[in-house]
């Protein structure tokens, strides 16, 4: 059976008060709260880049309540690792190397709270928009040869403290998915289907939920508008679902079909989006 969930980011964004850390705190376990009681989800995703940006507030103590919480509530959670400003993929080794301490002080400071998946991104910001401006010929086939070197060698430390299967390697807007699906190949980890991000390539997403079925251990679920331009296609995702372009009737459908057990996680950015989000789901069901 599908679980249905969100992140706290639509009900209380991404900000905190260091100098209120108890506040702060109650401000996101209330938030967990909501989600579970006032919405009827029964999945949560932590997003860990807050305590990597707010460590005095997001600390190990904090996420001792969140499993006292889990305790009481019974949901299921999953935790996106930290991929704002870090590069797994770094051709900087010492970034790299920092990118991979993140990811572990993650890890480390969530083990009180039962987590079902990691979700993961193997290429930062910066590594997309380099790439971006990089063009067709050997010096880019050369320079993403490097970074998928990279990619793996910070997925290769992550598998040394997670289990692989836990894993969910996420596709993302640019155009390395191949390069992450074959490290994560070899490592044998799942996927994090984002179906928004799919749009940017205007691939299919029930072709792609075929193609990888067996992989695909959460979904994270966001309609998305994608438009031509002069230079290609512009795309607007995060959206409220009804308020772009994918058909996510058919994708609630397929997984139903394939009896799909993970959590989907609806990826929108505010309370009136989720709502919004919630409702046409129920009127497709």
């Amino acid at each position: 059976m599908i679980k249905l969930g969100s992140t706290t980011l639509s009900l209380v964004g991404w900000l905190a008060d260091p100098s209120q850390p108890e506040r702060s705190r109650r401000h996101r376990l209330d938030a967990i709260r909501r989600l579970v009681t006032d919405y009827g989800l029964n999945a949560v995703e932590l997003s860990l880049d807050l305590p990597m940006v707010y460590p005095t507030v997001f600390d190990a103590s904090f996420y001792e309540s969140v499993a006292e919480l889990q305790q009481e509530l019974g949901f299921v959670c999953s935790a996106h690792l930290p991929f704002l400003w870090i590069e797994p993929a770094s051709l900087n080794e010492a970034v790299r190397r920092a990118s991979c301490e993140s990811l572990r002080q993650a890890v480390e400071l969530t083990r009180s709270v039962t987590i079902d998946t990691y979700v993961l991104h193997l290429w930062g910001l910066a590594t997309a928009l380099i790439t971006a401006q990089l063009g067709a010929g050997p010096e880019r086939e050369a320079i993403v040869s490097a970074l998928a070197i990279q990619a793996e060698r910070s997925l290769a430390d992550l598998c040394d403290i997670l289990p692989p299967r836990d894993i969910c390697i996420e596709n993302l807007e640019d155009s390395h998915f191949e390069s992450t699906l074959a490290a994560g190949n070899r490592y044998q980890t799942s996927l994090c289907f984002d179906v928004g991000h799919l749009a940017w390539h205007g691939d299919d997403p029930l072709a792609f939920l075929q193609e990888h079925s067996d992989r695909i251990r959460e979904v994270h679920l966001h309609d998305a508008i994608r438009q031509p331009t002069g230079s290609g296609h512009a795309v607007r995702d995060h959206l409220a679902l009804g308020d772009g372009q994918i058909d996510y009737g058919a994708i609630v459908d397929r997984l139903e079909e394939m009896r799909f057990a993970g959590a989907v996680i609806l990826e929108v950015n505010s309370e009136a989006d989720l709502k919004a989000s919630l409702r046409q789901l129920r009127q497709a069901g």
